[in-house]
């Protein structure tokens, strides 16, 4: 028995795909990047959503370079409205029969060492990079990071110290007293006596 499930790499996982791209389109879409010899598209087989696709399907090609070329081309590639997934597929672990015996399927421990598509992607760019590049490429984007943040808290402090000034050119009420038989209520419509 496995304690990991594999990583397959002639396979791969298509994700979030809209339910009016069929098997032909998957075809058409993934045969320019090599030779296709397998296409696994699921489909509900119970419930209210019988019969209909489930959004996602496995693709298999004969070379993992064939594999490798199309999934960095569509991976995140937008297709009716929705943005693709395409991953390597993982091999179900050897305690799965394809019951319904969740006691039986792997662990959350073994999902942990499972890499993304993005790590994947990165460490394919700088795999021949040496060290003290990456290190490099890290710093300088530090750097990069705290100037943006620097000439921001700048603006921020020089707009922030000008003082505001209202100027008003009707005299004010403070400066003025109104009789003591207008204090009752103000009446918009009536003319008031001002003492100066």
């Amino acid at each position: 028995m496995a304690s990991q499930n594999k990583l397959d790499d002639k396979r791969l996982y298509i994700g979030n795909l809209d339910s009016a791209i069929d098997e032909y389109t998957v075809v058409k879409l993934f045969e320019p990047f090599g030779k296709i010899t397998q296409l696994d598209y699921l489909f509900h087989k119970s419930g209210p959503k019988r019969g209909q696709p489930r959004g996602y399907c496995f693709l298999e090609y004969s070379k993992k370079e064939e594999a490798l070329r199309a999934m960095t081309a569509m991976h995140s590639k937008v297709i009716k409205n929705r943005s693709m997934i395409v991953t390597f597929a993982y091999s179900a672990p050897d305690s799965y029969d394809g019951k319904n015996d969740y006691k039986k399927r792997s662990s959350p421990s073994m999902l942990l060492n499972r890499p993304t598509t993005i790590s994947l992607l990165k460490s394919h760019k700088m795999v021949n990079a040496s060290t003290d590049a990456k290190i490099q490429a890290l710093e300088r984007k530090l750097a990069q990071m705290n100037q943006q943040k620097s000439s921001s808290d700048l603006s921020s402090n020089s707009s922030s110290q000008q003082p505001i000034t209202i100027k008003s050119s009707s005299p004010s009420f403070s400066s003025r007293s109104i009789d003591k038989d207008d204090r009752q209520r103000f009446k918009p419509y009536e003319t008031y006596r001002i003492k100066k």
